[in-house]
């Protein structure tokens, strides 16, 4: 019985923290899965490294707008791209002293004023769904490749 009461008493102690109120949805650096996470991230980027000079510049879009195939995997690439663009917003970080900042207030707030928010929402919009809807209202000029 008052193990009990104790271990609620801690818990509720915990819950009414300020610093501690939405610990459950912060997502640590060491954690597997944000370590998956940040690796699939960077194929995200090597696909847009090349991505957007070829579809700019040698195919003008062609690719992109012909073959389901493609179009369905930069679409893909683009969703994985805004999710992460949220997902930031929950990613504890370590200060310049190395301190691990956990808060989601103080997360929100940082990347916000760093201006990388805007930055990867703008990047995330997805043109080429835009422009696929716009000009291709009909699939039978698609491949299906």
């Amino acid at each position: 019985g008052g193990e009990a009461a104790a271990a609620g008493d801690t818990l509720r102690s915990v819950e009414d923290n300020v610093h501690l109120k939405g610990l459950k949805y912060v997502i640590f650096p060491d954690e597997k899965r944000a370590q998956a996470w940040d690796f699939l991230m960077i194929l995200v980027i090597i696909f847009y490294a090349y991505y957007i000079p070829f579809h700019a510049g040698i195919s003008a879009g062609y690719l992109t707008f012909t073959s389901k195939a493609f179009f369905g995997f930069a679409a893909t690439m683009n969703a994985i791209f805004f999710i992460d663009t949220f997902l930031v917003f929950f990613r504890a970080y370590r200060d310049e002293n190395g301190v691990l900042i956990f808060s989601l207030r103080t997360i929100a707030r940082r990347y916000i004023r760093s201006g990388w928010f805007f930055v990867n929402l703008l990047a995330s919009f997805p043109t080429t769904s835009i422009l696929y809807a716009k000009y291709h209202r009909n699939d039978e000029s698609l491949t299906g490749d």
